[in-house]
Order: structure tokens, then sequence, then C-alpha cells
């Protein structure tokens, strides 16, 4: 059957087919992430060093660069991709790019700088009317001498496309051919690089002289035998005839055959244990590996075949050395390099730089090393590494980075890293503070990669320059005028001392010095006045300073104070202060404070002065009311737990709102959202707590709270593109607005942010400075809502998840697949219980031998499973009304059954703050759980083709156990997926 070929049409600009879906609307969260084939060579240009990469329905051109790769075109293509070759004609400059997609089309594409945009050379459909698919995969080689493209989509017969190429017109033939294999099932196929004319005689290679192509198969037989077998493709036939060798009864799970270029020539033929060199003109060369390495990928290193890089399954990289005399052979030596991440393809670049595309982890580009360097650091371990012994048996992959020393010497550095989110094998989605903004929870990654990927929408910062200056405890920005566009200086806080930083004309940060500042004190506050003043604010006084001089005109402390001057003991130390444009609120030990107005004539004036009921805690006079410049309010957080309103000038008590916590309260802000005012506080253990303020009657209402993170936060106002926020400084940042007379939180993408203050100049608009660490950073938040992802290595495969809102954890079932283990733990299943919040491992629970968890859910049986389920459980464990389990459905795996005869109904009950699981019941049911989960308070099971319905009941002795409610409903194939309504 003949498939006809279309030339210089532009596939690209194809429309996909429209599809009734009125009422349903979906859009594109993230795009492919997954990368399932890679190429090298010169796409953009003859001169360009090009990385072309397959994610499922893109294609990604990126250029090496010296700062590293550089995107160059990201293209969308309509199919997914089976195969993708890079391939350069003989008259031809630049290489040409070919595609074929799981839908049977295909496509030759060309790169033009114009635009850029890829031209489409030739396409097709080359898929038949009849015929049987290949399970294994399409298979696609090219003839090096660019004479013949071989594609295998059907048992037994093999797809020829012949094409040329004069320079600049590529010529297909009007007709793609199909031929006819004795093989049906094809692992791999390459063709082999054959000697020029002048080269070799004989028989056995007469047909390669005559310049026909010459086809590598690795198949398999009727008996599970492997195989590998030479054609020669006539090209003026069109039909296949019998090779210069073959060889038969390979190594058990030979999976890929390597083409040697000329002038060594043959094939190397990948096994799980034994590497095999073939060619007819030379004695066949081998070499062991280490048992059961099935290799998943490779790449040459040389032009001339003579080195080629292997990756495994486990991550394990691999150099195979062809050892070579005058163009022949002597043999085959492999040294393993490192360990990375699970790759599908890879692809080696240049100066020692490997491009690592993975479908199962995380890609990467590394650099390969001559000599060895010291193992990649142990802070990618996994949670269980660090968990207490006590009933803990520690996730299986901690002991991934304890044997990297017994694999020899690493000569891998990871240069870059990609973030992957497949395999997404399940998921849920978790809205911690229910305030409608969830976050997705998936079990990703295969093997050793295997990870819990959290998702959510937020927002990014671009950093555009950061220094290291460790020590800070404050920074604020100031102008030389209240009216002037753009900051001047930055003010750094530490201890014992002030520093400051002043952009320069040159747009660099210099450190600068201002003579009215005490340089020699901790800064507490710093700002731009509206009479064109800095207001500085140390531990012992309030000072006042000429922003066009420089020197100080007034200063004002607690020792001086006309009010409370009877209570203040003597105390002439400030803890904390706030300011307005116009004003200063001062703070001092014994819950004392003062109000400070700041005069146009550069005086500071004590205008009143309270004692609080407890020592303050924080404070904040921000003006939310018909006065942008002059607060009215201010909000006060105490020690006893409690955010109180005082009303100015008089600071006498308006509202008082308690907290109902134990935790201090850290930070306080009055904020204006779309016209409404709002109080915020921040406590020391990540919730944050907001009311309305109601301007009228100055009472606080529509009390919630949401968790941010764990650590303390601190408040900071700043404006971004002419909308008003509020920055949550903590170990999750995030930057409070509103939408809709709505507050929403959205996260950044930045961790562990101590402190924030905005930081506007003519280079740096819009801008932010943060302190994360011992780093100071300057950067432009990005608008736009980005997805944000946070990696929860495991280090083994993770298969189902469940959340447990009444013990705030999450429920993960594992399986060790990792092959550094040890082969007696492979296959080992597990169920972990994380934190939901810092994903910590708190607990873990092994099943028996041979027993895989299959299914897990979480849930509460009887009338109130749904309250319990939510508000929480008992100290003692669960009951029949209160109680939340785990509950794992698990297969017992013997390789003898085609489907499991036996599996187990496990539940687990976890109680907060122990490290332990305790199996409550067991219950062996004959099959696998493929399902499970809750239904009217009862436990709904799917086993093997069966559908059983659980109750849990009271027993002999006054326990309780699982019962069938109900007679199994059984149907005619396997209950894999299981959902209720």
């Amino acid at each position: 059957m003949a498939t006809s070929i279309a030339t210089d049409t532009d596939i690209t600009a194809a429309k996909p087919p429209l599809y009734n879906c009125i009422l349903n609307y979906h859009v594109t969260a993230s795009k492919p992430s997954a990368v399932t084939h890679c190429a090298v060579g010169s796409f953009t240009s003859s001169t360009d060093v090009n990385l072309i990469i397959g994610r499922s329905t893109h294609v990604d051109i990126q250029a090496l660069t010296t700062e590293g790769l550089k995107g160059v075109l990201t293209a969308p293509i309509h199919g997914v991709i089976s195969a993708l070759k890079l391939f350069r004609p003989k008259a031809a400059s630049k290489d040409l790019l070919l595609i074929l997609t799981e839908h049977y089309k295909f496509a030759i594409l060309e790169y033009n700088p114009i635009g850029p945009e890829l031209i489409t050379r030739a396409c097709g459909d080359v898929k038949d009317a009849i015929g049987r698919p290949v399970e294994a995969g399409h298979l696609a080689a090219i003839d090096p001498d660019c004479r013949a493209i071989a594609l295998h989509l059907y048992d037994g017969q093999l797809k020829v496309l012949q094409m040329e190429h004069d320079g600049t017109t590529l010529r297909m033939a009007p007709e793609a051919s199909n031929v006819r294999l004795e093989e049906s099932v094809v692992i791999d196929m390459a063709f082999l690089a054959i000697k020029p004319t002048s080269a070799g005689a004989g028989p056995s290679s007469s047909k390669a002289v005559m310049g026909h192509p010459v086809l590598a198969l690795l198949y398999e037989d009727s008996k599970a035998a492997r195989h590998v077998k030479t054609y020669t493709l006539n090209l003026k036939t069109r039909e296949l005839e019998d090779g210069p060798w073959s060889q038969g009864n390979l190594d058990a799970g030979s999976s890929k055959v390597i083409p040697v270029p000329y002038p060594l020539g043959g094939a190397i033929v990948v096994g799980e244990n034994v590497l095999t060199y073939f060619n007819t003109q030379q004695p066949t060369r081998s070499t062991q590996i280490k048992p059961n390495t099935a290799i998943q990928s490779w790449c040459a290193v040389d032009a001339d075949g003579s080195r080629y890089l292997l990756s495994d399954f486990a991550g394990g990289l691999h150099l195979l050395v062809l050892a070579h005399a005058d163009n022949r052979v002597a043999g085959l030596k492999v040294q393993t390099l490192g360990r990375t991440t699970s790759t599908s393809c890879m692809s080696y670049l240049d100066s020692g730089y490997v491009f690592l595309g993975s479908k199962g982890g995380d890609s990467q580009l590394i650099k390969l090393h001559a000599e060895p360097i010291s193992s990649p650091s142990s802070a990618a371990a996994p949670a269980g590494a660090a968990a207490a012994d006590g009933g803990v048996t520690g996730s299986g992959s901690a002991a991934v980075s304890d044997v990297n020393s017994d694999e020899g010497p690493n000569h891998v550095e990871v240069v870059d890293s990609w973030p992957s989110l497949a395999p997404i094998v399940d998921f849920i989605v978790m809205d911690l503070e229910r305030q409608g903004q969830g976050q997705m929870v998936a079990c990703c990654g295969c093997f050793q990669d295997g990870s819990l990927r959290v998702v959510r929408n937020g927002i990014g910062i671009h950093e555009a320059a950061a220094m290291d200056l460790p020590g800070i405890k404050g920074i604020w920005s100031v102008r030389r005028s209240w009216m002037d566009a753009y900051d001047s200086h930055l003010v750094l806080s530490f201890v014992g001392e002030t520093r400051l930083l002043e952009i320069s004309e040159d747009d660099v940060l210099d450190e600068a010095t201002i003579s009215g500042f005490d340089s020699d004190g901790q800064t507490l506050l710093a700002a731009t006045t509206l009479h064109d003043q800095l207001l500085q604010v140390t531990s012992s006084s309030v000072r006042l300073v000429s922003s066009t001089t420089g020197q100080l005109l007034h200063e004002w402390s607690p020792a001086n104070a006309t009010h409370n001057n009877s209570s203040n003991g003597g105390s002439t130390s400030i803890t904390l202060a706030a300011a307005s444009p116009c004003q200063v609120l001062i703070a001092s030990g014994g819950g004392l404070v003062w109000l400070l107005d700041v005069s146009e004539s550069g005086r500071l004036e004590e205008v009143s002065g309270t004692v609080m009921d407890a020592e303050v805690a924080c404070l904040d006079i921000t003006p939310v009311g018909a006065d942008s410049n002059k607060a009215t309010l201010a909000a006060v957080g105490t020690w006893a737990m409690q955010v109180q309103l005082l009303s100015l000038p008089s600071l006498k008590p308006v509202t008082t709102e308690e907290l109902g916590s134990e935790i201090i309260p850290r930070s306080v802000v009055l904020a204006n959202f779309e016209g409404q005012a709002y109080v915020l506080c921040g406590l020391g253990d990540g919730q944050l707590h907001n009311w309305r303020l109601q301007s009228e009657t100055s009472t606080l209402t529509d009390h919630k709270k949401v968790v941010l993170g764990t650590k303390p936060i601190l408040l900071s106002s700043f404006t971004s593109q002419g909308q008003r926020n509020v920055f949550a400084a903590s170990d999750r940042a995030t930057i409070i607005y509103s939408n809709n007379k709505k507050l929403l939180y959205s996260n950044l993408n930045e961790n562990e942010v101590a402190f924030m203050c905005s930081f506007t100049t003519s280079s740096f608009p819009d801008s932010l400075a943060l302190v994360k660490g011992q780093q100071l950073s300057l950067g432009a938040i990005n608008g736009i809502q980005k997805l944000h992802i946070r990696t929860v290595p495991l280090g083994e495969q993770p298969r189902r998840i469940a959340h447990q809102p009444a013990t705030r954890t999450l429920g993960v079932a594992t399986i060790n697949t990792s092959a550094s283990i040890g082969a007696a733990d492979i296959g080992k299943g597990y169920l972990r219980v994380f934190s939901d919040t810092t994903f910590d491992l708190l607990a873990s629970h092994q099943l028996g031998p041979q027993e895989i968890p299959t299914a897990l859910t979480s849930m509460a049986f009887g009338s109130g499973a749904a309250d319990a389920s939510a508000e929480g459980t008992t100290a003692g464990g669960a009951s029949e009304e209160s109680g939340a389990f785990f509950i794992v459905g698990t297969a017992v795996i013997k390789l003898t059954e085609v489907e499991p005869s036996k599996g187990y109904i496990i539940l687990l009950s976890h109680t907060p703050g122990s490290n332990s699981l305790t199996v409550v019941e067991t219950l062996e049911v004959h099959g696998a759980v493929y399902n499970l989960c809750e239904f009217q308070g009862k436990l709904l099971a799917t086993v093997n083709n069966k559908v059983h319905l659980y109750r849990w009941a009271a027993a002999a002795g006054g326990r309780q156990e699982l019962v069938s409610d109900c007679s199994p409903i059984g149907v005619q194939v396997l209950c894999l997926h299981l959902a209720v309504r």
C-alpha cells in the first residue's frame, strides 16, 4: 500500500479539529514537562550547536552559548511526538528535523531565522488502512547518507520514505513504500555506516559496496529469544535483501542497537548483562556490565564512535569506550561515572556538557569531569532520611545517599535542572485555609526520582541584582523628597550599626553616609516624611534629619518625654516604632506608647502618651481614612494575645480583639484594599488574622485566619503597578491583595524571606528589596499569576495519596524501586505519613513481603463520618463515629499468577504528635484491591472484578472490625476505577 507525500506544505499552520464543547472549558495550566526525545546538531545555522527537545506536543529549540543553553523557539505540534531525528543531507549547510507523531503524521522541518519560524519542507500521512500497530512504540531510522527514512509502525512491516537533496531543495519520493518483515516484534533498528565504494570487497559486502543502505534489526521471536539481523535496502526495487551479518540468541533483555560510524563501522548491541560489538569485517567483541542494568538511553560522545554514554533505569551513567587501533576494535571498556536522573533520552553537547532528558523525573544539564569530584549534597535526600527511629522505618530512598560511596568515584556535576511533573500517578487538591485557593499535591516521578509535587498558583519575582550581606535585621527605603518618584537610599539595620546604600548614576549600589543618621545604633524604622525630612528611629532616640543637607534637625528620646514620665521608671529604650507621613508612634518597655507629630519646621512634637495593659508586641499607624497623610487610628498587638485599636491623637482604646491563641503577634498593619479598610495581624507560628475595619464605628468585623507558613510573619505595605498590596515575609512569602472585595493570598516563588521594602529607581522600576538568609536582592514582581511547584523528594515510587484533615496529615503509599538499595528491598511497599503543612515525614508503616499498595483513602466510619474527618479525632485513636483512618488496599504479587489472588485492606490510625502508625484492622480479600472510597459512612472497595461494601461493626471482646454489608457485585472486567456521586 502506498502513501502519498506532500512537499513544501506548512503543516504547522494546520488547524486542529473543532469539537462540540459548548458546555466545557479547559485550558493548559502547565505545558508538557516530560522530555521524550532530544537531538543535537546545527539546526539554526551551520555554526550553531543546537539542542532539540521534544516534550509531548511541543518542540523546544535551544542554542548552546557561553552562558549555557538559551531558548531560541518553542513550537507546538498538532500531535504527540513519537520520533524526532536530526539529519543533514550531503549538500546542505545545516540540519533538518524529522518529526513523527502518534497519529502517523510526519514532517521534515527547517529553521527560518526570519520570524523566527519553522518551515515545513515535506509532510505526509503514513497511516495504513490495515495492519496491527506496534505495541512498543514507533521506530524511525535515517540512512547516514540521507537517502531513505525507515519507519516501523505496524507489526511485520517497514515503511520506507526515499528522499534527495540538492542543497536548496528537498525532494521526496511521491509515495512511501511498504516492505514486508519476517520479524514481527522489532525491539530497535538503526541504519549502519558502510564503507566507500573503493573500500572492501567480497560477497558478504557486495550489496553494501554498491551503495545501498544497510539496516540492522533487533527483534524477538515467538520463544522470547532476541536476535539481531542486517538487511540491505535496495532503493531501486524497494525491497529488503539479506545483509552482511546476523547474530542469534543475544543476551536476554537486549534492547538497543547503536550504529558505529565509519571507519570503525558495525554496531553495538546493548543487553542487560553484556555489551557486544558486531562487525562482519572484525572479530566480535563484548564486555560484561553490572547485572540487571537496563540501559534506557545512549548518545555518542565522539564523531568517530569511539566513546558512548549509557544511562540505566536507576539513573546510573556509564561511559563505553571502544579501544581501537588501525580502525579495528580491540575491546570494549565500561566505566561508571556517577548517578543522575532516570533518563529517557540524552545528547552530548560539547566540552563535557550533556543534556539528560527524562519523562520520569527532572531533566538535567550535567558536566562530566575527567577527575572525580565530590558527590551531590545530601540536601536532596528524601524527607524520610531525617525521620526519627521510633516507629519510622525511614524512606527506603534514604539509603540512596548512603550507597553513593559504594558506586565508585563521581564524575558528574549537575549544572542545571528543569522540573517535571510527569508522570502524575495520583493527586489530591486541598484547601488548608478554606479560602478557595487550593493547592494540588501530586505523586510524580519514577523509581528513585519519585517525589511529591506541591503545585499552587502564585506570583513570581524576577531577580535583577543580588549581593551577600549577612546579619541584616531590617530594611527601609527613603527618598530625598516626599514627591520624588524614585527612592534614593536603602537603610540597612544590623546589630549595633546602621548602613546606607545609594544608587549611583552608573546604576550601582554603593555604600553612602548621611551625617544626621546614627550609624552606631540599630535602626528600628526609617522613612521619608511629608515635609521632606528623613526619619530614623533607633533604640535610644527618634531623629529627624534634613533630606537636603543631611544634618540632624531634632532628636527625641523617652527620657525627655512629658507624657508617661512617672510611669517609664527611667526607661530610655525604644522597642518598636511605626510612622505615617507626618506622625511617629513609639513603644517602650512596660507597655509605654507615645505619639509624636512631625512639624514642617523640623521638630518632633510629643502629642500624647499612654500605658497599655500589657507589653507591646507590634504596632502600625498607616492612614486608612479620608486623609492619606495623617492617621486617625493606631493598631497595636500586645503580649496579652490581643489586637487593640487606639484613637489618634488621644491614644484611647477603641476596640479590642482576642486572638484566641497562645502565640504572640509579631506584626500588625492597617491596609486599604479597593476602598475597604482591613487590619492584618501576623503571628509567630505563621498564622495570619484579618478583620474588616468599619470606618464609621472603628469596629472590627468578619474575623478570619489563614496559615501562610510556619515561621513568624512580618507584614509590610507596598504599591506595585498602581495597586496597594501587603507583603507577608515568612518561610513561605505571600502577597496579599484584593479582588472583587475579597482578600487573596498569592505565594511567591521565594522562600525564607525575612524582610522586604519597596525600592523604585530608574534602573529598577517598581521593584522590591528582599532579604533572604545572608543575601540582599532586588527584583520586580511579575503581575501574571503562574504555577509554582515545590518538590518533596521521596527517592521511591509514590503510588497513591490521601489527605486526612482530622490529623492535618497526608498519607502516601510508595514502592521502593531504587536499584541502589539492594535486591532484598526492591518492591517493598510502605505507607508514609507527612505533615500537610511542612511535608515533614511523621510516621511510616512497611507492608508485608511481596505486598504492594494499590489503593489508599482516608475516612471515618459511621453517620458522623464527614464531621469527624474534618474536625479531628480523639487521642485514643479511631472510634465508630469520630475516628479517621488511613485505609490501604494491597495486592500480593506472585510471579506465577496473571492476576493477584490475594490482597489486604489495612486500617491504620495516626495520633497527632506521635511518630508511629497503629494497625487497627487487617482484612484479607481474594484479589488486588484496586480502589477504595467512602460511601455513606461505609467503605466501598473494588477487588479484582468485584465491588464490595464494608461497614465498621462491633465484634466479640469489645473490639470492632470490618464486616461485609452486602453481597459483592461481580462484573466481567477488572474494576480499575471507581467513583461515587
